[in-house]
């Protein structure tokens, strides 16, 4: 290692801190000894520089005035510089046998000793085998110190040195300068530990720091003083650090007077112990807390969270190159489009087919050929007609056909057969293109579904350890035992999961307890039992408002099945759709039909298609069936989120939204489903408000009532806050104005809107 020509800050406080410790582990007992030559020897092995180190070292001795340790230190300085040497040179990593290095270098000390101070060959080697054991111990706690930097977890033999090197640290700090410096820097470490630790740490702190003066003072009730003043640290901190600080000073002073532990309370003990304190509450609020949080994070597992946004990174990219694949296909189907014969070109082959297959084969072909240079003529005309009218008869046939033609019921079969094939082809191929465009419309949805949910798991999530570590104290406050808990997502995508370690427990005191710390309404959204004693609780955010429905419905006189159906769906992102289906008719084809096409709608919007593409295919899906089947629609998204709907509408009947401010009506002027191949609904939204109800009607109430405005006068007198009693009056006034005859079916679906009551009154 070489010597920096410029040492930064970092260099500065590292090398003072070593010069510290070597200074006060000289100072261990009452004499001068060479203990810290176990620091010396684990800090050059362990990343030092062994020059300056040794340079630090001699000074050492020269501070306390000891120059006849001088010898015995610049010859183990000259061992530990030579030996680091040949490991680097020989690219070795140092390992426990630089435990046998500090034994050598005692080993000179014991046959050197003090050049100047005679020191019993009892007393070195009592020195030169403690200084060896605690070669080791300084090894394990300046490597826990360096590599691990107190990040990770430390195992039993880095806790035991780290407890060793604390207590003869503190014991060299009393010998050297005061016991009451000491104790004044143990206060700070107390409540520091009290603050940034979890509960139980801080009193095992407390007992090994409070070793140091026991020590010292030969009195081991200083174990049992600190040991109180940590556990009323710790007890306090939660309520607050000043308050704690306080406790600490009286509760020591206290236990003097009661027990008389110290033998006397000096002023010098109120002294160190009140700026121990005083430092503490010095230190700034922003500060601790950076430090607590960054020890939380060290200690929470890290690799659950990694994993978790490395696998929606993993999905989402599967997503996407799934979502080009459904892209690719739709391209395929919309470039691959057969071309239709043209009609130029299907009346040139008609023609050319006529002449060869009836004309030629007529034995007056040739005298009719020589007789006419237009023998084509007629034939031509009477193909024109043929694709005007679409079937011809006798009196079609042109005046060449009927004056010069012999045969002319041939020509006209032969003609009305080419005009039917010609039909049949234009619809079989019209039934192929729709089919493409279909099945290429639905990959295209497909992929934008797929590139959205890429898009929404793509987006790693971001977690809040500071607020899991408040909403862990508040639970534990409260009385739950919380083993694990996870904060994700922000905002409205917020979402809290806990695991409880409880038979019993409170859901509703949890979800309000976890609203007020998150500062947003919580609804609980999952709940599984993992085994006897522990269940996982999942919370997100509620929606601001919430929806009750009502439906009222009768069917056709002579009827036996209702043509209308009707649809209360969840989607996702707190939406409802809400859907009157009216098969046209009644009865069971029409049920049948309503249901279909209500089913079709509630599963495309279910699988996230956007509503135009969903419509669109249902019209194209009935408009290709063989048969006649169409139906009224009437559908209804409402966003609980943001109360606001959006209304389609596809040949149903006006709607209503009745509210405090009045009544406001919903028309549609489309034709209903399946009727055309390209039909474009009524679409319209609006904001509705807390308590609006939103009223959707087939057409047997809307014709049963004759007017918008009749219906409107009668919506009027309703008091119209139950929903369900709204449905049931509106179908009770339709029968009653239409003298109790059903005339076709009747169906009322009403939705009321309410602001939801807040879990807890969050600031």
């Amino acid at each position: 290692m070489k010597i920096k020509s410029r040492l930064d800050y970092h260099s500065v406080i590292k090398y003072a801190l070593f010069f510290l410790t070597v200074v006060v582990f000289n100072n261990l007992e009452k004499n001068v000894m060479p203990y810290s030559t176990a620091i010396v020897v684990s800090s050059i092995f362990n990343g030092l520089n062994p020059i300056l180190s040794s340079l630090l070292f001699l000074l050492s001795f020269v501070i306390y005035n000891q120059m006849g340790l001088l010898l015995f230190g610049a010859v183990s300085c000259l061992i530990f510089t030579v030996i680091f040497y040949i490991y680097k040179k020989l690219n070795i990593t140092p390992k426990y046998e630089i435990i046998l290095l500090g034994a050598v270098s005692m080993v000179v000390f014991v046959l050197i000793g003090d050049t100047l101070r005679v020191i019993s060959t009892e007393s070195r080697i009592i020195c030169a085998v403690l200084t060896t054991l605690l070669t080791f111990i300084s090894h394990v706690f300046i490597k826990a110190v360096t590599q691990k930097g107190l990040k990770f977890k430390l195992g039993y033999d880095e806790f035991f040195s780290i407890g060793i090197i604390c207590v003869l640290f503190g014991l060299g700090i009393s010998n050297s300068f005061s016991p009451y410096v000491w104790k004044g820097v143990t206060i700070v470490l107390i409540m520091m530990t009290a603050y940034l630790y979890k509960k139980g740490f801080c009193t095992l702190v407390s007992a090994i720091l409070g070793i140091s003066l026991s020590i010292y003072y030969g009195n081991v009730s200083y174990v049992s003083v600190f040991l109180i003043m940590g556990i009323v640290a710790e007890s306090l901190i939660p309520l607050s650090r000043y308050v704690s600080g306080i406790a600490v000073i009286c509760s020591e002073y206290l236990l003097e007077s009661i027990f008389g532990i110290y033998g006397g309370y000096l002023l010098a003990d109120f002294i160190s112990t009140l700026s121990g304190v005083l430092i503490f509450f010095f230190i700034p609020t922003k500060v601790l807390k950076s430090l607590k949080d960054q020890l939380y994070l060290f200690r929470e597992k890290q690799l659950a969270r990694i994993s978790i946004n490395r696998n929606r990174l993993m999905l989402s990219n599967r997503l996407y190159e799934l979502s080009g694949v459904f892209t690719e296909m739709s391209d395929a189907f919309n470039a691959f489009k057969k071309c239709a014969l043209t009609e130029d070109k299907a009346k040139t082959v008609m023609e050319n087919q006529i002449v060869e297959s009836v004309c030629k084969q007529c034995p007056g072909y040739s005298k009719c050929n020589n007789s006419s240079k237009n023998n084509t003529a007629g034939v031509k005309k009477m193909i024109d007609l043929g694709f005007a009218k679409g079937k011809l008869s006798l009196i079609d046939l042109p005046r060449e056909i009927s004056e010069t033609c012999v045969h002319p019921n041939n020509i006209l079969y032969g003609t009305n057969k080419l005009l039917a094939d010609y039909r049949s082809y234009l619809i079989n191929n019209l039934n192929v293109e729709n089919g493409r465009n279909l099945i290429a419309k639905e990959a295209q949805g497909v992929s934008e579904i797929l590139r959205g949910l890429a898009l929404e798991s793509g987006a790693l999530l971001k977690y809040q350890s500071r607020l899991e570590r408040i909403l862990s104290d508040n639970l534990y406050k409260e009385g739950f035992a919380v083993s694990e808990l996870l904060i994700y997502g922000e905002e409205k995508r917020i979402t809290v999961s806990i695991i409880l370690t409880m038979k019993e427990f409170d859901v509703e005191k949890i979800c309000r307890i976890i609203s007020k710390t998150v500062q947003a309404d919580m609804e609980l959204t999952d709940k599984a039992n993992i085994s006897k004693d522990k269940c996982y609780l999942s919370f997100k955010r509620s929606a601001v408002f919430d929806a009750v429905f009502g439906i009222s419905q009768t069917r056709k006189d002579g009827s036996t099945k209702s043509g209308d159906t009707h649809s209360v769906t969840r989607l996702m992102g707190d939406r409802f759709l809400v859907a009157l289906s009216d098969g046209m008719g009644s009865g069971e084809t029409a049920n049948n039909i309503s249901s279909v096409s209500l089913s079709l709608i509630e599963s495309f919007y279910k699988a996230g298609m956007e509503s135009s593409l969903i419509l669109d295919t249902v019209n194209k899906l009935m408009a290709i069936n063989a048969e006649d089947t169409f139906t009224a629609l009437d559908v209804s998204v409402i966003d609980l989120k943001n109360c606001t709907v959006d209304f389609i509408k596809y040949g149903a009947p006006y709607g209503f939204i009745i509210g405090e401010s009045g009544i406001r009506i919903v028309e549609g002027n489309t034709l209903p489903l399946g009727i055309l191949e390209e039909l474009k609904p009524t679409v319209c939204s609006t904001q509705l408000n807390d308590g609006d109800i939103v009223l959707l009607i087939t057409d047997g109430i809307s014709d049963a009532f004759g007017s918008s405005g009749d219906l409107i006068e009668f919506l009027r007198g309703l008091p119209a806050k139950n929903p369900q009693t709204l449905a049931d009056d509106v179908l009770k006034k339709a029968l009653s104005v239409s003298g109790g005859k059903k005339a076709d079916d009747m169906s009322a679906l009403a939705v009321r809107i309410f602001k939801k009551k807040k879990t807890q009154n969050v600031a």
